[in-house]
């Protein structure tokens, strides 16, 4: 299994409260496959949101975009960021390859 790590931005139309980076950290450490990677960052002015996660997959880099920008837009919905809208997204390689 290879392991990527996911990075992404999302900016969300509505103004971001106090509670948005405690939300979204809590879902990233609970969403199930996922392993949180750095802090999350949240920019109330301009309503933008930082995050990065690990997952593995079975296949190449086009199933690790797929379900990472799945499992992104849950984190937002998790976090009661709905209409948060992606609007970049990395996809990377990790030097952590197991077989497993």
């Amino acid at each position: 299994m290879s392991k990527y790590v996911i990075r992404f931005t999302a900016e969300n139309p509505e103004e971001l409260d106090a509670g948005s980076t405690a939300r979204l950290t809590e879902a990233s450490q609970a969403m199930p496959g996922t392993r949180p990677v750095g802090p999350v960052r949240v920019d109330p002015v301009r309503r933008r949101i930082e995050a990065a996660f690990a997952i593995g997959v079975e296949q190449a880099m086009a199933e690790a975009a797929r379900d990472g920008g799945r499992l992104a837009k849950e984190m937002l919905l998790t976090a009661r960021m709905p209409d948060a809208r992606l609007v970049e997204m990395t996809v990377r390689l990790t030097d952590d390859v197991s077989t497993d």
